[in-house]
């Protein structure tokens, strides 16, 4: 006899986050920094943005919104630039002169962020996965089953009636696009919502010229370079970059190889300023990179990320791609072990470079 089908399980609905209440012991405060992760993505750009709009429609202060490192990417570039978001750096600013501190798509003593080590935070709002230090924070909003923290941020907005004007919008939806792949990576119904209700709103002139930036000369060099170096390990591809002309190509470069056919993780690492960057991206059957780059980096630095996407900065002072070949292998071979694959030699994704001849004249 065939037992009856069961009927199908509806998936628990998380309770309106209550913003008011989060905002009235903030009502008297005079000034709001918000702080974004070092070299900041579009995710956190347009949740920065969006939090300072709420601040200022709502507890009527100035709002500055702060960054450590460089935005390095030619569309994150594009973003700030063609959106006039106004950024100011970091070691440029003290902190005690502000009484409202924010953490946006970052949380406290992660490694990513300005924020000084043990400074007191009154706001951390991320997607990321939940850290011991965020709860330190009296308002502390941490989702790691959402796909970015901009929906967090428009959901503020929605529930206490503010608009959302042609810029906002166009800076939340290029974030969504970005950060979950169009809807593609760890997007939720949540994100598929914010998604709908914005395409009305954004200007999508503004949005094309944000999509597609002019980039210079060094961008295809890097690319070149990247590329020539890559190295197959059955489904691993491993490059370190080298010297970087902005960190967040290491991300850029991992995004790009994710696409190589036979690649289920890709691991690159790269140096800028005396820092040596990591980034992971796996494809889904992998949905551990976050835990996967905590466990590979351990003590040698500070990692973070959660299901396909991770991220991490190694302790300590590195000057060139050769400082940094041997702690590489190291966290290749780790790599392999998380993963449960053997390690093999080897293969150069591209063959050696060889200049045609020339003809004859």
């Amino acid at each position: 006899m065939t037992a009856p089908a069961r009927a199908p399980t509806r998936a628990r609905k998380r309770p309106r986050f209550p913003v008011e209440r989060y905002l009235r012991p903030l009502r008297g405060r005079k000034a709001a920094l918000i702080y974004t992760h070092d070299n900041p993505d579009p995710d956190s750009l347009a949740a920065a943005l969006g939090l300072a709009r709420l601040f200022e429609h709502e507890l009527e202060i100035p709002v500055t919104i702060a960054h450590g490192g460089i935005v390095g990417r030619a569309q994150n570039r594009a973003l700030v630039d063609v959106l006039g978001i106004k950024l100011v750096f970091t070691e440029k600013l003290d902190p005690s002169r502000f009484d409202l501190i924010a953490l946006v798509d970052t949380q406290p003593e992660t490694g990513n962020n300005s924020l000084p080590p043990g400074h007191r935070v009154d706001v951390v709002i991320d997607h990321h996965p939940p850290r011991n230090d965020s709860r330190r924070a009296p308002w502390c909003d941490v989702r790691p089953d959402l796909g970015a923290t901009s929906t967090i941020i428009l959901q503020y907005l929605q529930a206490r009636g503010i608009a959302v004007d042609t810029g906002l919008a166009t800076a939340f939806f290029f974030a969504l696009r970005t950060e979950t792949r169009d809807l593609g990576r760890e997007s939720s119904d949540q994100e598929r919502s914010a998604y709908l209700t914005l395409v009305p709103l954004v200007d999508h002139a503004l949005l094309y010229r944000i999509t597609h930036p002019k980039v210079p000369r060094a961008h295809f060099a890097a690319l070149d370079r990247a590329l020539r170096s890559a190295e197959v390990y059955r489904t691993i591809v491993a490059v370190n970059l080298g010297k970087l002309d902005y960190p967040d190509l290491v991300a850029e470069i991992a995004d790009l190889l994710l696409s190589f056919e036979s690649a289920k993780s890709v691991f690159c690492a790269g140096v800028y300023g005396g820092s040596a960057y990591l980034s992971l991206r796996s494809e889904p059957p992998r949905r551990r990179a976050g835990a996967i780059m905590r466990s590979i980096v351990g003590e040698l630095g500070a990692a973070g990320g959660h299901g396909t996407m991770a991220g991490a900065r190694l302790f300590g002072k590195y000057r060139s791609r050769r400082a940094l070949d041997v702690v590489f292998e190291g966290l290749v071979a780790r790599l392999h072990a998380e993963v449960n694959e053997e390690l093999s030699p080897p293969q150069p994704l591209l063959p050696p470079h060889r200049r045609p001849p020339r003809p004859a004249p």
